[in-house]
This record gives structure tokens, sequence and C-alpha cells, in this order.
């Protein structure tokens, strides 16, 4: 059975309609036709019922579409083994990161290791810190880097740093109309984009409802787009530290003065199984020697 054929099933399933599983793939429809006869004839039976001019994969189908793509994801990865092996890569170290690590301080870390193995590659995926967790758990990555702490016999967690919560807004969001405002009017003036981080919002809008009367929130899960739609004057919102460093020293964004009771800090750890090999206990030692220092007295 050829790869051209498994190709063109999976296009085919997925478009379901030989036509434009041609125009996907730059082929005759008569290919199409051809590459899925085959397979059915391989196989000796239909992975298709024909409606009209659609086609849909039928119960057997469905299952062998399975297959048929991890077949595909196989061939890749073992090419794409080889070339690494040509481009003088030894070892690759994959990374389960969360996105605000990951446009933070992981490039710098990655860039700096590689000066002390250049024959290392990295495979990256950023997702949350949820995710990060299970990646760890189940393997899928060597390390993980996320705000969400893991107590469990087999992974070993490290704190890596420790991130202060300050409240930010849009440049001149203390300013409305040549008035000066209070923290409670900002409050009142603005949309407050909440859960952005994993851990923290749950005490600290309880805490401000203590203080503020109604607050009025839109729910943002990712910081980093929390941080984009508050330079675009949309709102506010309690973020790390680091997050906003760069944008606050742009002028992009102010941070807010809050008086009214301590902000909390957002943690971040380091996720690995334990009895790790040596390049990947390099990388971890490497960046929990990094010094960070964070403190809201700094901005």
């Amino acid at each position: 059975m050829e790869l051209s054929w498994l190709k063109t099933f999976i296009t085919a399933a997925e478009e379901g309609n030989f036509r434009r599983t041609a125009d996907r793939l730059h082929v005759a429809q008569s290919t199409v036709t051809l590459h899925i006869q085959n397979i059915e004839d391989k196989l000796e039976t239909q992975l298709f019922d024909r409606v009209g001019r659609s086609v849909q994969l039928n119960p057997t189908g469905l299952g062998f579409l399975q297959y048929a793509k991890t077949i595909l994801e196989n061939y890749n990865e073992s090419i794409e083994y080889v070339a690494r092996r040509l481009q003088g890569y030894q070892e690759t170290i994959k990374i389960s990161v969360a996105t605000v690590v990951a446009t933070t301080y992981l490039p710098s870390w990655i860039r700096e290791f590689r000066k002390m193995s250049p024959e290392t590659e990295f495979s990256i995926e950023v997702t949350d810190s949820s995710s990060v967790i299970s990646s760890v758990i189940h393997q899928e990555c060597d390390i993980g880097i996320g705000r969400i702490p893991v107590v469990q016999e087999q992974i070993e967690c490290i704190e890596l740093y420790n991130d202060p919560i300050v409240l930010v807004g849009p440049h001149g969001v203390g300013v409305l109309n040549e008035r000066v405002l209070s923290t409670n009017d900002i409050f009142h003036e603005n949309l407050l984009f909440t859960y952005n981080h994993p851990l923290y919002w749950d005490d600290l809008l309880f805490q401000l409802r203590q203080h503020v009367s109604n607050v009025r929130t839109m729910k943002v899960s990712k910081v980093h787009v929390s941080v984009e739609w508050i330079k675009e004057g949309m709102g506010i919102s309690f973020l790390p530290l680091s997050t906003v460093k760069d944008q606050v020293e742009k002028g992009y964004i102010d941070i807010i003065p809050f008086p009214y009771f301590s902000l909390p800090s957002a943690h971040t750890y380091i996720l690995t199984r334990k009895n790790q090999n040596q390049t990947i206990n390099s990388f971890i030692e490497l960046i929990s020697k990094e010094e960070f220092s964070f403190t809201r007295e700094q901005l």
C-alpha cells in the first residue's frame, strides 16, 4: 500500500468530496478515485459511502482512518529523525510550557543552552498550565514549565521564580477628561479581564468585591490576549509583573496603585519526571540558576 494512497484517503475523509480532495492535493479527480479504489481493493472492503457527489466514511473507514494517520505520522517522524541526525543533532529535549513563560524567558534559556550544547535540539509545545501537568504525567514531554505545582511521587516540582501580581491598565487610564481618577473610579470606568491565570483569581475577586462595588468583569483565558486588549484600551487586569514589565517600560501600559489589600504572587514551576538523562538535567540546572528579580517597586 503506497503512502500517496493513504494521504489521498485521509484528505478525502476530511473533505468529504473527491473533487475538493483533488483540488487540495493538486491532482486529477481520477487520481483520487484510483487511489481510493486501490486501498479498498487491498483491504477487500469499501471505506466510503457515496451520497450524491459527497462521500463519508463508513464504520470500517472511520476505524481505518486512525491507522492511516498513525502510519503517515510515523513515516514523517522517521524522515525528520534522519534529517536531524544529518544536521548534527544528537538529542531532543521536549518541553511543554505555559504561554506566559514561552513568550518571556524560554527563548533566552534555549539560546543560552544551545551555546553549551549545539548538538541538542528542542521540541516545544505551548499550552496552558493544566495541559503542561498532563504532558509530564503521561510522559509526552521531558520538561514541563507552568504556573501550577504538582505533588506526586514520580514528579519533581521545582519553584523557578515568584512573580508579583499588579493591577494594570492602558496608558493614561488614571486620567479622564483631565480629571485624576481614584482606583475605585478606574474599576467603575473599565472592564476587568479575569481568569487569565490558573490560580489566584477566585480569592482575589472575593476580596476585591469587599472593597469595590459593581465590578464589571470579562473572562479572558490567556495572559497575552489580556495584555494586547489592555494596550488597546479595552480594560484592566491583575497580571504577573513579568508579563507586563516590557509594555510598562515602553509606555503602553500603566501600573495602577492598588490600596485595598496585599496582592498575591504567581509562581512558576519546573516539572519533570525523576531520573532524567544528563542533557535534560543540564538544561534544568541552567534555568534553575537564573536570577529573577521582580518587585512592584521596580517600575
